[in-house]
């Protein structure tokens, strides 16, 4: 022992790495003091367990998120934010997610791959968080929820710190960091639970996925600008799969949110998403969640009750015998509550319905509210008429959503 160094007996644990049960252990002993035996201890800030599991950090940095989320809830509660959604999704991406970084270089691997970006807890919690910022229920889905908040899954940025601790062990001045970096290289090939074969395997489904592989092996640096743009990309997948199908077709809540209510994608995909209009709105509480749950078919439209109450989609509020969904209840259900809502807010409709109207030949009138089965509504013409930057249309399509609240 080096000389003038003293051992806090009272602060001493003893783990033993890669033992089980029926392992027969050695009681550690200093001086006349039993060292305790623990099954977890911390090196420079990650819980690890003896048998080294990365899953028992991930669950640890659960802990520090969540205390994020609540000094967010607080420090909305202390300046009047709760009924500022923006400012809430704002705060929980620049302050609650680094709340969620910490060695993610280590333990996030495994949550890397394409079709891993929902399994871990944390990002289950960050989902939770941003439901209740809109006010939405769980049944709301995954990738929807994080377009409308303009948000992207964590693995994106644990992804970009996983490749930027990469290239920056490349450069580093300690050479047993390098050799370590080495050595893991060298097992890729042969272990498929080393550090560089989950990062490595961590590419499927890139655009370059070959070229990173190939750099990473290799040792030389991943540009990161063109990995960035492949990671968006990638994640992105969905809503080029949801392009090639039709809302009345498919009924999926990815494809309905992507054709009539998402703000449209960036054609590049380098740049993340854009949060719709009415969020940054000074709207009441109420109409502010009722837009959140018809954007996010988390409302009570028959197409969507359906599926947890049981019976029929179809509307019965009218008799045009078609499946009420958004699309029907906003332009084609002649039921009175929908029509006189409609005359309420004419200024919203009748740029959309007159030219209809007209190329029908209907007779003369001011205003009819609404259309027939053979008038035709494209899916851009939903989109562009959901994100209408219109403090009134956010109240009518609040108001829609409560008439079908009531029954």
């Amino acid at each position: 022992m080096r000389r003038g160094l003293t051992v806090n007996t009272s602060k001493s644990e003893v783990i033993h790495f890669n033992s089980r049960s029926c392992s027969s252990l050695p009681t550690f002993m200093y001086g006349d003091v039993v060292l305790p035996e623990k099954e977890q201890c911390k090196y420079l800030g990650t819980l690890v367990d003896k048998h080294i599991n990365l899953k028992v950090h991930e669950k640890h940095t659960v802990r520090p998120y969540m205390a994020s989320q609540q000094r967010i809830k607080e420090f909305a509660h202390e300046h009047d934010l709760k009924n500022r959604p923006h400012a809430l999704i704002w705060l929980s991406k620049v302050y609650g997610i680094p709340a969620g970084m910490y060695a993610c270089q280590v333990w996030g691997t495994e949550y890397l791959r394409e079709g891993s970006e929902f399994k871990s807890h944390l990002q289950k919690r960050q989902l939770c968080s941003l439901r209740r910022f809109l006010g939405v229920k769980s049944t709301a889905t995954n990738w929807p929820v994080l377009r409308e908040c303009g948000q992207e899954p964590l693995q994106f940025y644990w992804f970009r710190a996983t490749v930027k601790f990469f290239n920056n062990m490349l450069n580093s001045n300690s050479k047993t960091l390098c050799q370590v970096l080495k050595a893991d290289l060298h097992l890729a090939d042969m272990d498929e639970s080393c550090w560089s074969a989950h990062v490595s395997k961590s590419f499927n489904g890139m655009r370059n996925e070959e070229v990173f592989k190939r750099k990473l092996l290799s040792a030389s640096k991943i540009p990161m600008q063109d990995f960035l743009g492949d990671l968006r990309y990638r994640q992105q997948k969905v809503w080029r799969e949801a392009d090639a199908l039709s809302p009345r077709e498919v009924n999926r809540k990815a494809v309905t949110y992507h054709h009539w209510c998402g703000v449209p994608l960036n054609q590049t995909g380098r740049t993340p998403f854009c949060i719709p209009s009415y969020l940054f709105k000074d709207l009441d509480k109420g109409v502010m969640r009722n837009v959140s749950r018809f954007r996010l078919r988390a409302h009570c439209l028959k197409v969507e009750s359906c599926k947890w109450l049981g019976g029929s989609n179809i509307c019965d509020k009218c008799g045009c015998a078609e499946v009420q969904d958004e699309k029907h209840v906003l332009f084609y259900c002649n039921c009175c509550e929908l029509c006189e809502l409609r005359r309420k807010y004419k200024d919203l409709f009748i740029d959309l319905f007159k030219p209809l109207h007209t190329f029908a030949q209907l007779p003369n009138t001011d205003f009819v509210p609404f259309l027939a089965s053979f008038h035709v509504v494209t899916n851009l013409e939903v989109n562009a008429f959901l994100n209408q930057d219109s403090y009134r249309f956010s109240k009518s399509l609040s108001q829609l959503v409560s008439i079908f609240d009531a029954g």
